[in-house]
């Protein structure tokens, strides 16, 4: 049985995680067992001592793991993302087709209908293609969405492009400082503006979300309609707390289900519920490189349908994303 030492250099995004973590994500097949067997033999150094699972790293760091053939192959052998293959060049396009505005420590998406957040063939598979160059220099540190959007919905979603961005877009969202604007068909008139205040939580047999059940919190929603026709109303909806499904299952509870989404008792529309995220606005002060409001444009085929429902709709109702709005940055 042969016996090898490989030696990894810790970049940015590693700088403040554990040892363990990192070697947890350099050898993700192999047993936690055998891992901390490395720890307690001292066969996992940083510089020149021995490291301890607690042992936090930074920057420039040597981190060199002894260890025979038996234990595992380290992932792609450095710490980095393999996107050489054919697949992984498409997934890094499909990436940059939905790419709004990119910053050293953000990049926001326009998700498309139909696209998972996570999961198989999901946004995270893109992002990491995407930023696999970027990756290469981090042990640890993998760019993934911040929040989610659920398959059948589109719009403005944030991935992180550094631990730094990660981190700050996190506390600002737990904080509800994130704002969050959406457009949607929703059945039913409205007479004004509403506030939508309810307490909701999961239930675990069909995923829906629900009212008034043991353990719900507090949801927040405000709904700005637009525009009225044929038993539809287009509305700008504000996001003030952040649940799955809220605005899904608070339409319903006041009433005005989406139009088309069938789980929440929506009424027959053709192509299925339309929900967007059409705003994503990041405040200044979270101490990163920041995009700002970023304004996520309707696809074609749902412009077409609301145009087509709403005859007479101002075009000041639609998302438009401002000339002179940051680009996305190049593909790293």
């Amino acid at each position: 049985m042969s016996i090898t030492v490989r030696k990894f250099t810790a970049g940015p995004d590693d700088n403040g995680r554990r040892v363990d973590r990192i070697v947890r994500r350099l050898y993700p097949d192999t047993p936690l067992s055998a891992l901390y067997r490395l720890f307690r033999t001292g066969s996992i150094r940083l510089g020149n001592m021995k490291a301890k699972p607690e042992d936090r790293v930074s920057a420039g760091d040597i981190l060199a793991i002894r260890s025979s053939d038996a234990s595992g192959n380290p992932d792609s052998a450095a710490g980095s993302l393999d996107r050489k293959d054919a697949p992984g060049g498409d997934r890094s396009s499909l990436f940059a087709a939905i790419l709004i505005v990119q910053t050293s420590d953000l990049a926001i998406v326009n998700k498309p209908r139909g696209l998972l957040t996570h999961g198989a063939g999901g946004l995270d598979e893109l992002a990491s293609a995407y930023f696999s160059a970027r990756a290469s220099g981090s042990l640890a540190f993998r760019p993934a969405p911040l929040h989610r959007l659920d398959r059948n919905t589109s719009g403005a979603l944030a991935i992180s492009a550094s631990i730094a961005g990660a981190r700050a877009f996190s506390l600002a969202l737990r904080e509800g400082r994130v704002d969050k604007i959406y457009l949607a068909v929703l059945d039913g008139r409205f007479d004004g503006n509403e506030e939508w205040v309810d307490t909701l939580s999961r239930t675990g047999s069909d995923g829906k979300t629900e009212a008034g059940r043991e353990g719900a919190r507090p949801a927040t929603t405000l709904v700005e309609p637009l525009a009225y026709a044929a038993g539809r109303t287009l509305a700008r909806i504000r996001l003030m707390t952040g649940f799955t499904h809220q605005i899904r299952a608070q339409a319903a509870i006041h009433g005005h289900p989406l139009s088309g989404d069938a789980k929440y008792g929506g009424s027959a529309f053709a192509g299925g519920y339309l929900l967007h995220c059409a705003e994503l606005g990041i405040p200044e002060d979270i101490g990163i490189e920041n995009p700002g409001i970023v304004v996520a444009e309707l696809s074609p085929r749902a412009e077409i349908t609301i145009k087509s429902i709403f005859l007479d709709i101002p075009a000041s109702f639609l998302p438009r994303r401002s000339p002179n709005t940051l680009a996305a940055g190049p593909e790293p």
